[in-house]
Parts: C-alpha cells; structure tokens; sequence
C-alpha cells in the first residue's frame, strides 16, 4: 500500500469518527516522517483535543514546531509532556536540544537533561543524554 493510499484510508476513517485517535496520530505520523510538519502539527492537534495525556504526541508536536521556527509552542509542547509524564524521556531530551540549540540556553538545557537522570539514570535515553551533558560541559563554565 503507498503511503498515499494509507492517508487517504486513515482520512477516510476520520471522516467517519472525528474521534478516532488512532487515525489522526497515524496521519500526524505519516505527515511527520514525510516532514510536513503543518499537517502533522494539524493531526496530533486533533488527537491531543481528545485526549492531553498523551507525552508521546506532545513530543512529536513539538518537535514539529521547532521545524516550524516556532521555538515557544515547541518548548510548551515538551514541557506539557513532562508534566503529563515525568518519566517521558523523550521530551526531556528534545526539550534540553531546543533550549540548547534554538534557544542558546545551555544552562537550562543542562539541567533539563540532569532532572530525567536524577529520575531515572537507567532510562532508555539516558546515554544520549549523558552524551550530551559532556557535550556542553565546556560551554556551560
């Protein structure tokens, strides 16, 4: 099936139940692997009115509004997902890269990184998040 056939099969079902959260993060998926990022942001903005809790979406919305340019919605979103999941290390990790590299605040993004190790040192992301305050070391003093 070519992704063109997925999207309209998933629109299709969107049509049919506006709620059908499977659907719309499926089409914010496809739409974020594809880049585009203002459908994909569109998509998961249905999902998320359904249902908030989902860091996993917040996460991928705000990693699409930083490839928008929009630094604040992004730094939101990450933020959100943390709040909805404090163990979500995901967001810890792009939210500490966007402070870092969009926003130039390698204080914040540091201790961004170190609250997800103080949380959980053995987190599926830790490493890279050690990769990255060794990174930044120099850079913070």
């Amino acid at each position: 099936m070519t992704v063109n056939n997925t999207i309209a099969q998933l629109k299709e079902r969107l049509g049919k139940d506006r709620n059908d959260i499977e659907a719309a993060t499926s089409l914010g998926n496809i739409y974020y692997d594809n880049g585009d990022a203002e459908q994909a942001i569109l998509h998961y903005g249905f999902v998320l009115a359904i249902n908030p809790n989902l860091p996993g979406v917040q996460t991928d919305m705000g990693t699409m509004y930083w490839r928008n340019n929009n630094m604040n919605l992004a730094e939101k979103a990450f933020r959100d997902a943390i709040a909805c999941d404090s163990g979500f290390g995901h967001a810890y990790l792009n939210l500490g890269l966007l402070l870092h590299r969009g926003k130039s605040d390698i204080t914040g993004a540091r201790a961004v990184w170190q609250q997800l190790l103080d949380i959980n040192p053995s987190h599926a992301v830790a490493a890279k998040i050690r990769e990255q305050l060794q990174a930044t070391a120099a850079l913070a003093n």
